[in-house]
């Protein structure tokens, strides 16, 4: 639980307000466990996906195609990670989501900062409208930085000229949450909404 009362909090996105896992699109795909982890670990890893979270100027159209002339023997599964990507998405953490909205409803400011390429951000925030409602949002896609770097904490602190011992943020990766510590903010690591409700109340008493 934090003790300390704040004033706003700082939403990091996939799989803290929408449940976003590739494995949800292959499962469709593939046969197995098996064959999923396989292509998850040779074909399109995690990092695979970061670099269209950073990068500003290549497009998913253009990454995939040359993804996908390295592996031809993979290239509908490559191709689908893009053309399919909403299937990766099987809804908002609709927890999650209640208290970003009592903490709106309460008047306390709310920011995001998010790993997501600027393309797949477009669409989600077409998606689920929810994500477009913040006080700023800082998008790793769109800036050309990604956590867990200390720059785009610093980033969102400057540019809503906000001070980060008066903000926590919430992740799923202890690694976002170690930089956010490191540059001011208090840290919080998600495992699920109703631990989130709780560790969140006495920081901001009367909202839950």
């Amino acid at each position: 639980m934090v003790t300390t009362k704040l004033k706003g909090v700082v939403f990091d996105v996939g799989a803290v307000l929408i449940d976003w896992d590739p494995r949800n699109l292959y499962r469709k795909m593939l046969p197995d466990d098996a064959a999923i982890d396989k292509f998850l670990t040779d074909i399109c890893p995690y990092d695979w996906n970061l670099v269209m979270d950073k990068s500003t100027d290549v497009t998913w159209d253009q990454y995939v195609t040359m993804h996908a002339a390295r592996h031809p023997d993979h290239a509908d599964l490559i191709r689908a990670y893009h053309e399919r990507w909403p299937e990766m998405v099987t809804g908002p953490i609709q927890g999650s989501v209640d208290i970003k909205a009592q903490l709106r409803a309460a008047g306390i400011p709310i920011y995001a900062i998010t790993n997501y390429s600027r393309e797949k951000w477009a669409l989600s925030q077409t998606l689920w409208p929810f994500l477009a409602d913040f006080d700023g949002i800082i998008c790793s896609g769109i800036e050309g930085v990604m956590k867990p770097d200390p720059a785009i904490y610093r980033l969102l602190y400057d540019r809503y000229n906000l001070n980060p011992a008066d903000y926590i943020f919430i992740d799923d990766r202890q690694e976002n949450i170690n930089a956010a510590i490191q540059t001011g903010m208090h840290g919080y690591v998600f495992k699920n909404p109703d631990d989130l409700r709780i560790a969140l109340s006495a920081a901001f008493p009367g909202t839950f």
